[in-house]
């Protein structure tokens, strides 16, 4: 099954007789992600704070976005009224990063039906589709339970040694990559030894490119299906969004270097290599 769907296919479950939960995943940068959410909305939708939901407490040893705990990933599940059948479609404002996240923090718990929507709720309005308002409504609690390890990461210690054994992949953008720009972290710069694959190449608008476009991308990084892969960008979110590319081009398996280069910049002790 496909990682994600169109406004189209998400109109047609939610006049269907599927069980089909929808998940707002839209983050603000002033901070007023919940007054976003109750002015405009799609409808079905349920509200889902990303700083709170699909991260832990941010601090320079573990990063900006770490993972969050299975426990609080457990309670917002349960809010959200998740069961086992249910379908789940989360979206974000549009570009696909908060929305992979969700898709990658639920598919890690364990849930296996999580799909995003391509184009967030700018295409879903694009297409001239209703939208509601207000607190959306109160779901039944749900009786899903976490398995939490279903997606493999990588943690700082096997990140520096990922390289002598597989591909190591920084999903930022190249300025970031070489250390010319640097405007969210402590240090510029990258990993020793990581290439530089920015997600946007495996990109087509808001849409990941055709499958055998991704495949040929990466096999110029020397990446196939056997090849261990780990990927990182700033926080977790361009690598979510990567490895969810990966998944559509039908590689699966890569690691998410979840606390990112957030978490390496932040340790004095590591290398780190500029261009």
């Amino acid at each position: 099954m496909s990682t994600c769907l169109t406004p189209e296919d998400l109109d047609g479950l939610i006049n269907s007789v599927h069980r089909v939960a929808v998940i707002d995943t839209r983050w603000s940068r002033d901070r007023a992600a919940y007054d976003h959410y109750t002015m405009a909305h799609i409808p079905l939708a349920l509200f889902c704070d990303p700083a709170s939901d699909l991260a832990g407490v941010p601090d320079r040893a573990r990063g900006r976005n770490p993972l969050p705990d299975p426990e609080r990933v457990q309670e917002a599940v349960h809010r959200w009224g998740l069961d086992a059948d249910h379908e789940v479609v989360v979206y974000d404002s549009g570009d696909g990063l908060f929305a992979a996240r969700a898709w990658w923090i639920l598919t890690w718990a364990g849930l296996t039906r999580v799909r995003t929507l391509v184009g967030g709720l700018a295409a879903w309005e694009a297409q001239g589709r209703a939208t509601a308002g207000g607190p959306g409504n109160l779901p039944q609690s749900g009786g899903a339970r976490i398995r939490p390890g279903r997606l493999p990461v990588a943690d700082m210690a096997e990140v520096r040694d990922w390289p002598g054994r597989g591909v190591l992949v920084d999903a930022r953008q190249r300025s970031r990559y070489d250390g010319i720009r640097e405007r969210m972290d402590l240090q510029a710069g990258h990993i020793p030894g990581a290439v530089s694959i920015p997600v946007a190449e495996l990109m087509d608008g808001p849409a990941f490119l055709p499958a055998e476009r991704i495949r040929a991308r990466l096999a110029e990084a020397g990446i196939d299906a056997d090849t261990p892969v780990a990927v990182y960008s700033g926080s977790g979110l361009h690598s979510a969004l990567f490895i969810q590319a990966m998944h559509e081009a039908g590689l699966p398996g890569a690691s998410l270097y979840v606390g990112g280069w957030s978490q390496w910049a932040g340790d004095p002790a590591n290398p780190i290599v500029r261009k």
